[in-house]
């Protein structure tokens, strides 16, 4: 309007002539036209180059969804292989245990028959005696001699022990058949154990055919599978660098056997051509004897060669079986003596340590023993613990050595596993790894075993309740975890009044510690699969509240201690017996240096660098304290230690995973953490004691 006013030039009270006016508005109509097609011009370009960006962009993403369709195939294709088998390996124990059924009822038949005729025969006995005692008391009131009464008696006595032996041998029968019919009671249930199996595995594999057409799974999953990736490449680099090491000593191997077989060889030609020289100096008529005798000697020494390698291979053996004999009797000296034990674990090379792969770290091949480089003089130092895993050692192989000691929380033993060592070693890993799969840590995998043995101890007639509690120790201070989550196992921000509330660590009547005020989710025990859905929610919930922050060691270090305690109590409705036990995993917050991790620039970094040292020099105290047998143990010196004073106190089992970085430049704080772990391994707790009572209803 104001160009339109400005090309008029109107003026408030007049009005323009009418041939101006016509030429006016054909001017701004051409003008307004020309920038109307420049501007549409100009967007259409824009539209355009937007579209063909956007063409671009759904072309990567189409390739990328293609390229992650083939590895889903393949696992599906897998998955589904597996399960076929499986289908067929439970076809086959349905079929064997059918027949064991069928053999166990012909066997009751057998008995019931036995048991029948035994009865009759013990009736007929008893009958017999009867008659027996009657003709005696008639014949005592008249005269008989002498020796027709000692022969009564020894008939009687010679019934009664007819009647005696078949009475036992009944009773032994009646056991048998009890024991018959409790296997094949047994049997019915691993039956139908089998069965539901069957049902499951067979709504799995309709969950595949449904999940195959789902590709669009790919990008939600994406960062699961990323950090799955990075894991499993790392640990499949560890792998090869084991099989290249493994490679290289067998190839020394094998040379030095060829050198010793050329030097037999050798010895052989020479010994051939001696007998050879001796039988040409010989006289014709002895000419053959020598050389039958240098083929004979040939012979013999090829025997005894054979003979001498058979040998050492039978030895080899012998000492293999009888080192594994060794370290089952070890673990068990271990147990029976109350030793913490001591597990170390060395994590793979990561993107995040750069391009070097010079390892300061070296796993011997028995299991037990490794060597550290130390770089001030370059020479490498020995250790030998309970276990070592190297850099290859998957979550499988780590929760697979500490399967029997998770178990002995439902035995009724309260058990602590805490894993040690500097930022960035892998602890966090350890103990709940990622995803779903492989990389599943200590954490998932024990809760699933605990699980599964509760469902199974439910045909013993024990019923269990878990429940499962997360803190953190933030700075001398406890913080609930789970704060934010309801009775249901969803998040919710409704308990500030709760927040504000402080943790304290009390002791109850029997003097057992406790967090007062701590929230316990109730992991549901009748469906593993409900249960682990329950797990991974406060997993998820925990990792949102615990306090982390990015340091230049670990771009999401630990800044606090965290502790997932798991409480279980059974009860046996025919006994009952109650026992009640408990399961702390540790993540306890990495030792650092200031340093190489760069907290001395930040506040708030530096006093949380303070707080984690101070309560991990805490625990230090506590474990010389226990080693060299002192009659104060400093339990109180630390909120970390006074929590697990019931573990460390002779009441519970201990297991310490010590975590090591694989760098030339976490060397030396590979040293201190192994130095630290061989004086852990020598204090003797004494021997763990139950917690079991005894109760009509279970209360």
């Amino acid at each position: 309007l104001v160009m339109v006013c400005a090309t008029l030039k109107v003026t408030p009270g007049k009005s323009p002539e009418p041939m101006e006016e016509s030429n006016a508005v054909s001017d701004i109509t051409s003008s307004a036209s020309e920038d109307l097609n420049s501007i549409k011009e100009a967007g259409l370009r824009s539209r355009v180059q937007e579209m063909q960006q956007r063409i671009t962009q759904l072309e990567k993403e189409k390739m990328a969804l293609s390229m992650s369709k083939a590895p889903l195939e393949a696992r599906f294709r897998q998955k589904e292989d597996s399960w076929l088998k499986e289908q067929k390996k439970l076809m086959h124990e349905i079929n064997s245990q059918k027949n064991s059924v069928n053999e166990a009822n012909g066997q009751i038949r057998q008995l019931e028959l036995q048991m029948s005729a035994l009865e009759e025969e013990n009736t007929q006995l008893r009958e017999d005696a009867r008659k027996v005692a009657f003709t005696l008391k008639t014949e005592e009131s008249g005269s008989n001699t002498w020796n027709r009464q000692l022969q009564n008696d020894r008939d009687v006595a010679e019934l009664k022990d007819k009647l005696r032996y078949a009475e036992d041998e009944i009773k032994a029968l009646r056991l048998e058949k009890f024991s018959v019919e409790t296997e094949v009671r047994g049997t019915k249930m691993e039956f139908d154990s089998l069965l539901k199996s069957f049902d499951e595995l067979q709504a799995d594999y309709e969950e595949l055919l449904k999940s195959k057409s789902q590709n669009s799974e790919a990008e939600i999953k994406l960062k699961v599978l990323t950090t799955e990736h990075i894991a499993t490449a790392a640990q499949l680099n560890a792998v090869s660098s084991d099989l290249a090491a493994t490679k290289s000593t067998l190839q020394a191997k094998l040379n030095a056997k060829e050198e010793d077989l050329n030097k037999i060889i050798d010895q052989l030609k020479f010994d051939n051509a001696v007998l050879k020289t001796r039988a040409a100096t010989c006289t014709d008529d002895d000419k053959q004897s020598p050389l039958a005798d240098g083929v004979e000697d040939e012979a013999v020494l090829k025997a005894r060669v054979e003979q001498r390698d058979l040998r050492i291979a039978e030895l080899e053996a012998r000492v293999l079986n009888l080192e594994q004999i060794r370290r089952k009797m070890h673990n068990r000296i271990q147990e029976l003596r109350g030793n913490i034990r001591v597990y170390v674990r060395t994590r793979p090379f990561l993107p995040s340590d750069g391009q070097s792969t010079d390892c300061c770290v070296d796993v011997l091949p028995d299991g037990e023993s490794l060597s550290v480089i130390d770089q001030r003089n370059n020479t490498p130092l020995d250790f030998k613990f309970d276990k070592v895993f190297p850099p290859s050692a998957g979550q499988d192989c780590v929760f697979e050595e500490v399967s029997e000691f998770v178990q002995s929380a439902l035995d009724g033993y309260n058990v602590c596993l805490f894993s040690y060592g500097q930022t960035g070693s892998g602890k966090t890993h350890t103990m709940q790894g990622s995803g779903n799969n492989a990389m599943r840590g200590i954490i998932p995998r024990a809760v699933e075993q605990i699980l599964n043995q509760a469902h199974l101890m439910q045909r013993q007639k024990w019923q269990f309740t878990i429940k499962a509690s997360f803190l953190e120790i933030y700075n001398e201070e406890l913080k609930d975890l789970l704060v934010h989550m309801d009775s249901t196992g969803t998040s919710t921000r409704s308990t500030v009044a709760k927040k504000n509330n402080k943790l304290a660590i009390k002791r109850d009547a029997n003097g057992k510690s406790y967090v007062d005020g701590l929230t316990q989710m109730k992991i549901d025990t009748e469906s593993a699969d409900v249960g682990m859905e329950q797990l991974d929610a406060v997993v998820a919930a925990a990792a949102r509240a615990r306090s982390v922050a990015s340091t230049k060691m670990n771009a999401q270090s630990s800044r606090s201690h965290s502790v997932f305690i798991l409480h279980l109590r059974g009860f046996n409705e025919d006994s009952g017996t109650i026992v009640q036990g408990a399961l702390n995993l540790c993540d306890l917050a990495g030792s650092e240096r200031l340093d190489r991790s760069g907290a001395g620039s930040d506040s708030r970094r530096l006093r949380e660098t303070k707080a984690i040292n101070k309560s991990l020099s805490c625990l230090g105290d506590v474990f010389n304290s226990l080693a060299n047998g002192s009659a104060h143990i400093p339990f109180r010196n630390s909120k970390l230690t006074y929590l697990l004073q019931d573990c460390l106190s002779g009441d519970g089992k201990a297991l310490m995973f010590v975590n090591l970085s694989p760098t030339l430049e976490s060397s030396h704080e590979s040293l201190c953490s192994l130095r630290f772990a061989q004086r852990v391994n020598q204090v003797e707790l004494g021997k763990a004691s139950k917690n079991v009572e005894y109760s009509k209803n279970g209360r």
